[in-house]
């Protein structure tokens, strides 16, 4: 046996190798020689070989083994198919193949990265004929939408529901107010306006008004709560299984952490530049707007409002004060995924969750181009195709290392904000309580003021007369807080309202208000903070789910400026604008929902 020693000198890349007491200098390009036996130069030659061979053939293997692996799931599809057609687990397996398959179509294409602007084309509509034409079908269109939304409302909801109409006052009065605080009410351009509440008045007509499109969100809802529902035992295996006791900090954080992991591995995979890129491209046809606003629109529905603005950096310094304005406005008016997952773990029904994210998007859209609107020519109109870009990692893995880092800082900031600003609400409660018992004022607090504050715009919403004091409670904590507090109020009244339900059902006895709480008689407990009619809740999940709080105004600009400087007096004259706009859109949202629903189906 040879007798090898070797020795690197460190102030270059000689390497000294002793070789049975013969001392060789290797550079770091040198190959130490050694006397190659039959069996070593066999396997060199057959290594030189595979190495060669794939060298060469490297595509068509690796395609050729994709390609085997298709065939062998959709047999192994096939016979699931023909084993367990009809249950549950069928349906997942159905759902989920026809996903990749849409997927992989859609990466094959190379549509993926890119976003194309699907607006008008000028060239279809030149000269003063065609625009004539062109004017005539908008017009059409405009009246019998309109015509077919009145027939409807007459029909069914004016029929069976009419309390519903309330919240029809809630859209005319929204709509009215942002015409009138525009920034030129002159140059509004009323197509992108009508068709946002028209697609969203669809959004939701199909959500809410139809047992498909109700089941299928149901059931949506329903895989992601169970999704999430996996990161339980990742926290019971960190913080033991009493972790529950502290609900927001380990509670909530383990669903957090995992969905925003999720998120971010879906990102690197494409999928969601793939979402992004149809819902937004359909958005850019039925408002015409601009690709800049689409995109923004259509992400904000799973990153966040500080994430979105990365997709769109190269291209901040030359929007429009328009634009500028639509992408806070989009982002004010929608949540994260990260987000909503904490919403989901405090009790907030997913499946509303995720349409109140969806119908969320043209909302905005409709809302910012009402309140500001476009007057100059965008230099990204018509045909452009914009890259979608954050951040790149290396393969699955880091992507998901780096979503359940990055959720840190949202757990961090849920955390601090709640902790910050309950003792706020608390400190201004006992100064309020002061000054109402120094005029012989008793019970005056933040949450009261709030009630009368902000009961008409729950009012005009259709939420119930008796629940327009809790529900202006919970949107002025929103606004002037974080909506993170609204809804765990939410979450606590929704499961006093089942736990009432389920109290009559069993004993069917008396129950009766004290003050705010509802009090069993039966089994002497007390529901603290009462309850709300379902109608109410619903309408509250839709208007409570959005990032426009004063708090986002810090984080809006701390995102935006340094992304784009030349663009700070724009940015900072535009975000209180913004905010208003974006609870606007979330209040339009709530005012849809209570138009639309329908007891029967909503449970």
């Amino acid at each position: 046996m040879a007798d090898l020693q070797s020795a690197t000198d460190p102030g270059n890349d000689i390497t000294h190798v002793t070789v049975n007491d013969v001392d060789i200098e290797m550079t770091a390009d040198d190959d130490l020689d050694f006397d190659d036996n039959c069996w070593s130069s066999a396997i060199r030659r057959v290594e030189n070989s595979v190495s060669g061979f794939m060298d060469k053939n490297r595509g068509n293997v690796v395609a050729g083994v994709k390609g085997l692996l298709l065939l062998l799931y959709l047999a192994y599809f096939g016979y699931c198919m023909y084993y367990k057609f009809g249950d549950e687990g069928s349906i997942r397996l159905m759902v989920g193949t026809l996903l990749v398959i849409l997927y992989l179509v859609n990466k094959t294409t190379k549509g993926l990265c890119t976003f194309t602007c699907l607006g008008r084309c000028t060239s279809v509509w030149e000269g003063s004929k065609a625009l004539k034409v062109r004017r005539w079908i908008r017009r059409s269109l405009y009246l019998l939408v309109s015509a077919g939304v009145a027939v409807y409302i007459g029909l069914d909801v004016v029929r069976y529901n009419p309390q519903n109409i309330q919240a029809l006052l809630g859209v005319g009065v929204f709509v009215a107010l942002g015409f009138v605080f525009s920034t030129s009410p002159a140059r509004v351009d009323w197509h992108p306006v009508f068709w946002g509440i028209a697609v969203q008045f669809v959004f939701a007509l199909l959500i809410l008004r139809t047992p498909w499109g109700y089941g299928v969100f149901e059931w949506i809802g329903q895989r992601v709560e169970e999704f999430i529902n996996h990161a339980n035992a990742g926290a019971e295996f960190v913080f033991g299984k009493s972790y529950r006791d502290h609900m927001i900090a380990f509670g909530v954080m383990p669903g957090v952490l995992f969905f925003n992991a999720s998120i971010s591995v879906l990102y690197h995979m494409g999928v969601l530049q793939a979402i992004m890129n149809k819902l937004g491209s359909f958005l850019s046809f039925c408002l015409d707007c601009g690709p800049i606003e689409s995109v923004v629109a259509s992400a904000n529905i799973f990153v966040g409002l500080t994430e979105v603005p990365l997709l769109v950096r190269p291209y901040l310094k030359r929007a429009t004060e328009s634009e500028l304005h639509a992408i806070m406005t989009c982002g004010f008016a929608s949540v994260s995924g990260g987000v909503m997952g904490s919403y989901i773990q405090l009790g907030v029904p997913a499946n509303h969750l995720l349409s109140a994210a969806v119908m969320s998007a043209p909302a905005a859209l409709a809302v910012t181009k009402l309140m500001c609107p476009e007057t100059k020519k965008s230099y990204f109109r018509d045909g452009v195709k914009m890259e979608l870009g954050l951040e790149k990692h290396r393969n699955i893995l880091s992507a998901l290392s780096s979503g359940a880092v990055a959720a840190v800082k949202i757990i961090a900031n849920i955390i601090a904000t709640m902790i910050a600003f309950i003792a706020l609400i608390k400190f201004v409660d006992k100064t309020l309580e002061w000054f109402g018992n120094q005029a012989g004022f008793a019970g005056l607090s933040f949450g009261l003021v709030c009630s009368y504050l902000f009961y008409p715009f729950s009012y005009m919403m259709g939420v119930a007369t008796q629940d327009c004091g809790k529900m202006g409670e919970m949107l002025g904590v929103k606004i002037f807080g974080t909506s993170t507090i609204s809804f765990t109020e939410l979450g606590i009244l929704r499961r006093n309202r089942f736990q009432l339900l389920d109290y009559v059902t069993t004993h069917n006895d008396t129950w009766h208000w004290q003050g705010s709480d509802v009090i069993l008689e039966a089994t002497n407990q007390t529901l603290l903070g009462g309850i709300m009619d379902e109608r109410s809740e619903v309408i509250a999940t839709y208007a409570l789910c959005g990032f426009s709080t004063v708090t986002s105004i810090g984080i809006t600009l701390g995102t935006l400026v340094p992304m784009a400087p030349e663009r700070k007096q724009d940015i900072a004259k535009l975000v209180i604008r913004a905010l208003i706009a974006g609870n606007v859109a979330t209040f339009m949202t709530g005012s849809i929902a209570g138009l639309l629903y329908n007891g029967q189906m909503l449970q």
